[in-house]
């Protein structure tokens, strides 16, 4: 082959890597005695390789194929198959295989499962129906004991400045930034102070402190808004891929639950 068709030969490897569900005959390139290395070996080792498979770079394509052909002239010699006997490496062309496999055919279940529209519909309602309508806006000066929380109620009831308060006495994190939290929904905050949180009115700062696992919260409630609930339309992706992933876990649980795995080493342990 010369050296213009060889780089033209080369050019076609990424639209068959590209339609590679698709069966096609490769195209050899090289022999090496009675081996052929294709177009899709080039294809997949150019990609493994970081490279671009349809390079229009002669030198690069061309450097990339020698490299690949002493990888197989190696591999393919009488040592280099008896090195492929060797415990170390025959265990690791076989995990390699089994990964290569098993992705293939993750890639394949996600892709062709199919999606029940009402499917779809029973997991919108069940995601969705009793999503949290309103979300707050708050911040807060976190304490070590209630008299201190107290006694800070006792300053803002004077006239103390909120953040000045909450940079100056608060351990918590948000201390650097006057104890503001954003804007967050009910169940991002564990329960007495989001429910403390719901109870108050904006502008307001709760007149007793409000304890949870991380100390005593002074807070003040500086907003709240109504939070819409995503349209089917908008969400209809997400929750595809989820019922998807959800038919993949099936497969391969019934593939575990078909196979008989027994635990010979005292060392291992198989989890469900």
């Amino acid at each position: 082959m010369t050296f213009r068709k060889l780089c033209g030969a080369l050019a076609l490897c990424a639209p068959l890597m590209a339609q590679a569900e698709a069966p096609q005959p490769p195209t050899p390139l090289v022999m090496i005695d009675d081996f052929a290395v294709t177009n899709l070996h080039y294809a997949i080792f150019s990609s493994q390789s970081g490279a671009k498979a349809n390079d229009s770079n002669p030198e690069k394509q061309i450097e990339l194929l020698n490299e690949l052909v002493n990888i197989f002239m190696v591999a393919n010699s009488d040592a280099g198959r008896k090195m492929a006997d060797h415990p170390e490496i025959a265990a690791a062309i076989s995990v390699s295989n089994a990964r290569l496999i098993a992705q293939a055919l993750i890639r394949q279940q996600l892709e062709n499962a199919e999606v029940a529209e009402a499917d779809v519909q029973a997991a919108y309602k069940a995601k969705y129906a009793d999503m949290p309508n309103q979300e707050f806006k708050a911040a807060h000066i976190l304490l070590e004991t209630e008299e201190e929380a107290k006694a800070v109620i006792d300053e803002l009831a004077g006239g103390a400045d909120f953040a000045e308060l909450a940079k100056e006495k608060s351990i918590g994190p948000s201390s650097t930034v006057g104890g503001d939290l954003g804007w967050f929904s009910p169940s991002q905050m564990v329960a007495p102070f989001s429910e403390a949180v719901t109870r108050m009115e904006n502008g307001t700062v709760s007149a007793t402190p409000v304890k949870t696992q991380f100390g005593w919260h002074v807070i003040q409630r500086a907003d709240a808004r109504e939070l819409p609930t995503p349209s089917l339309q908008d969400v209809r992706g997400e929750l595809e891929k989820q019922l998807r992933t959800a038919k993949l876990s099936n497969f391969i649980r019934g593939l575990r639950d078909s196979a008989r795995i027994e635990v010979i080493s005292g060392e291992a342990e198989v989890v469900d």
